[in-house]
């Protein structure tokens, strides 16, 4: 799949900095796959997480623009914390009220979401096509928004599990071949017994998880996008119960090589990156 990029650096240009930011940042292997990343296209340069709340983005951007820092991408609670501070949005992070990469140009700060087209890149690497997809997000925030408009776009159909339905709908009624239901509901048990597609797009990650596995279709692919030095909890118990799932280290791996993309205007392989990371695990 085709990436368009939205950067770049000359040959002759100093190390590039990168980083991610998030609050809390307590784990995180963007570091690595920046690194991997920039390693594979022969470009000197490193990466950090800094942890940074909401409250403080406007000003770490700043700082960090001051200090030379190429770009960054953003994690909870600051995907749609940062729209305000960009000059320029990509039509998929305006549509998902959402970004995930953030270039600090000179010319204008510019912001996109690699969310969603790295899931259609995880998609395809599990061997699945989105088109087929029944998918269930659990979860009705950015990062779903930005998954569920790759998804529709791609031909799949959607359900969207929310706490507060009637809250979340401004945002969701534009996209076809949605329908929001309400969290721990019948119409939620009901769309999970005929996914094909379960995402856990909510920070719940612990042994409850945020749906019983028994609600779930047994052919269904589950996918947590938290992620953490081991497999987060639902996903071992879903492996346990013969379900096919993963946590969200696959789809890192590829949001971050979509970023290095719109960045440097060149996709690096996606073998360094797996590699630096231990993905598939």
């Amino acid at each position: 799949m085709p990436v368009t990029a939205a950067g770049g650096v000359p040959e002759t240009a100093p190390p590039v900095r990168l980083a991610v930011l998030g609050d809390p940042l307590l784990y995180t292997r963007s570091p690595d796959l920046h690194r991997a990343g920039l390693a594979a296209l022969g470009l000197p340069g490193d990466s950090e997480a800094i942890p940074t709340r909401a409250e403080a983005l406007a000003e770490r951007l700043h700082q960090l623009a001051r200090r030379g820092f190429l770009g960054v991408n953003l994690t909870r609670p600051l995907k749609e914390a940062a729209l305000p501070h960009l000059q320029r949005l990509s039509e998929a992070a305006r549509g998902a009220c959402s970004v995930n990469t953030v270039g600090l140009d000179a010319k204008g700060w510019w912001g996109d979401t690699t969310d969603g087209p790295g899931l259609l890149d995880l998609l395809a690497a599990l061997g699945r096509s989105a088109a087929r997809e029944r998918a269930v997000m659990l979860g009705a925030g950015g990062a779903a928004r930005s998954l569920a408009h790759s998804l529709i776009e791609a031909g799949g159909t959607l359900v969207v599990s929310a706490r507060r339905p009637d809250g979340v709908a401004p945002v969701w009624r534009d996209l076809p071949r949605t329908r929001l239901v309400g969290w721990r509901t019948p119409d939620e048990r009901a769309a999970l017994s005929e996914a094909t597609l379960v995402v856990n797009a909510t920070p719940l990650s612990g042994e409850e998880g945020p749906a019983p596995l028994a609600h779930i279709a047994r052919g269904a692919l589950i996918l947590d996008l938290n992620y953490g030095a081991e497999v987060t909890p639902w996903v071992r118990q879903a492996r346990a119960q013969s379900l096919e799932a993963h946590d969200g280290l696959g789809l890192l791996v590829h949001q971050a090589r979509r970023s290095l993309a719109l960045w440097f205007g060149r996709t690096p392989p996606l073998e360094p990156l797996a590699r630096a990371v231990g993905w598939p695990r």
